[in-house]
């Protein structure tokens, strides 16, 4: 054998290896993954508690489509149960104490059982997967503050083990994983809830809030996580061995993107090899965005046997809010928002169907169903038409067969859009550069026409299932060019070949779009040039119409109706 077919062959054995280890882990189909992060302990009543959350529980079961139940436990420090290891939320502040968590768990407390406990329990008896959540670094707490319910005594004791983030924020309040005390005390809480509860394992959520490290460091710190991981597999391995039972579950909840991973310091593909790791969600930050690159994952994940999930939230627009105006979704927007921007953008039926359309054919196994579960109480969002648009889109993404059996819309948004807007002191995200998720991940483009690029070529990247093989497509692909005059001439291609402007259909903005000047552009799918899955939107500003403001283009729609077998 020559020396450099040696890391080859070294590369997959590991993979062989990795995937007996794991055998008897994979005796299922695909997970479907369902994320609770207990709003049910907020609204739940001080009596009848145990009833309230069971009812809760299978409200979500009849709506939404899934096997494995994730049920947010640790923030890592704030527990949601009743933990010896970390700090409960809301005991510090004393039993008259009703703010976040604290009336769930002092009535199931009063009723001599814990979140986990109960729902273990009754997840366990419908047949599901029951994990707990470990948010691996939760920042909703913006300062070491001693009234803030979020923000951990371990934190507030312990300022020392703050992240220094080089941009120099003050407002840091994530703890740096260099450090071995906070290592422990996390790993502490970890096997305090596999030991002592009857949970089938722990899904490590690293979005929320991807910050580990230094964000300067992440690559560089990266070995920190994986000797930490190392030890979580440990951990519960040895508690598996406790508890008389086979393997428990360790999932991870990750970065959108590779490059993204590793800004957090999350060597993914290491854990696969070393066999830790029974699925990988690959996750937006709190949206549904069809243009996710999970085909970077089952790259190393498929070979390993590891499932490879991808997030799909309630949500589908971005995090702007300001114009446009969305006119056409009647019960497709966010009362709790209270606006009519792409922020308030709830998810149809037809675009879950593109979005899960996409992740089915580059490669996911599954869909991870994300911030769902807080809509089946009594917040504004959880209105009877909400529930019932939620579980039309859940349920027609269970499968790739049920994701492309219906109409399918692909919607693609600025999601970068105004995010240098929230930089410190008013959010603490790991990123805030514009054009970014607050996870680092680089957005779809706003083309700008402005002087400097009158006639000159720009194109907006789109990744589409539908027609990637060269087949004949029904339907129709609009964009909107905001500040654009009727009289302004543009040239469109799709992947470099123009299409005819006999073609191409012209409409005021307003019709849809509201709150700003501009055009809707609209062309029949049989009009268009041949799609190839990954695909560019080609635009040229052929005119030299003087604007008062530069037109841009930042959101196309293909919807799909059929396509020729």
């Amino acid at each position: 054998m020559s020396d450099h077919c040696l890391p080859t062959r070294l590369w997959v054995l590991a993979i062989v290896i990795a995937a007996l280890n794991r055998a008897d882990a994979q005796d299922h189909p695909a997970r479907i993954v369902f994320n609770d992060d207990a709003q049910v302990l907020s609204e739940s009543p001080l009596q009848g508690t145990s009833q309230f959350v069971r009812s809760w529980l299978d409200r979500e079961i009849e709506a939404v489509p899934f096997s494995t139940f994730v049920f947010l436990a640790a923030t890592p420090d704030i527990c949601t149960y009743d933990s010896q290891a970390g700090e409960t939320c809301g005991d510090r502040f004393g039993p008259e104490y009703s703010g976040g968590w604290a009336p769930g768990i002092r009535g199931l407390r009063a009723e001599g059982t814990d979140a986990l406990n109960i729902v273990t329990q009754h997840m366990h008896a419908r047949g599901k997967e029951v994990l707990a959540a470990i948010r691996m670094s939760d920042t909703h707490h913006r300062s070491l503050d001693p009234g803030n319910p979020l923000c951990p005594q371990f934190a507030i004791d312990n300022p020392q083990f703050v992240i220094r983030q080089p941009d120099g924020r003050t407002n840091e309040t994530a703890l740096d994983y260099s450090h071995d005390e906070v290592r422990d005390h996390r790993l502490a809480i970890m096997r305090e809830i596999a030991t002592d509860y009857d949970v089938d394992g722990l899904e490590l959520n690293f979005v929320r809030w991807a910050k580990h490290f230094p964000r300067d460091q992440g690559r560089e710190k990266a070995p920190v996580m994986t000797e930490y991981v190392g030890r979580i597999r440990d951990m519960l391995s040895a508690a598996a061995e406790r508890r008389e039972r086979g393997r428990l579950t360790l999932g991870v909840r990750v970065p959108e993107s590779i490059d993204a991973c590793w800004l957090a310091g999350l060597d993914v593909e290491t854990w696969v090899r070393e066999g830790w790791i029974d699925y990988i969600v690959v996750s937006t930050w709190n949206n549904t965005d069809p243009q996710l690159p999970v085909d970077e994952f089952t790259q190393f994940s498929k070979p390993a046997g590891v499932d490879t999930i991808v997030v799909m939230g309630n949500m589908i627009g971005s995090i702007y809010s300001g114009p446009p105006s969305i006119l056409d979704r009647p019960i497709a927007m966010s009362a709790k928002h209270q606006t009519d921007s792409y922020m308030g953008m709830l998810i149809t039926e037809s675009e879950a169907r593109g979005a899960a359309a996409n992740y089915y054919t580059w490669g996911a196994d599954s869909i991870s169903f994300w911030n769902v579960g807080i809509h089946f109480g009594g917040e504004v969002t959880a209105a009877p038409e909400q529930q019932e648009r939620i579980a039309r889109w859940t349920q027609a993404v269970r499968s790739n067969e049920s994701a492309f059996a219906g109409p399918r819309t692909y919607r693609y948004l600025p999601m970068g859009k105004g995010m240098s807007s929230r930089q410190p002191p008013l959010r603490n995200y790991p990123w805030y550069d514009e054009g970014r998720s607050p996870l680092g991940h680089v957005n779809s483009p706003v083309l700008r026409f402005d002087e400097d690029s009158a006639k000159v070529r720009q194109v907006f990247p789109f990744r589409m299932a539908d027609g990637r093989n060269g087949e004949q497509l029904t339907g129709l692909l609009t964009f909107w060019v905001y500040h654009l005059d009727e009289a302004d001439e543009l040239t469109v291609d799709i992947n470099g070949q123009q299409v005819e402007r006999a073609a191409i259909k012209r409409f005021p903005a307003g019709q849809r779009r509201g709150g700003l000047p501009g055009q809707r552009f609209e062309i029949l799918l049989a009009d268009c040039p041949p799609f190839q899955g990954d695909n560019v939107l080609g635009l040229v500003l052929d005119s030299t119409v003087e604007h008062d403001s530069a037109a841009y283009m930042e959101e196309l729609e293909i919807v799909v109706h059929s396509a020729e077998k």
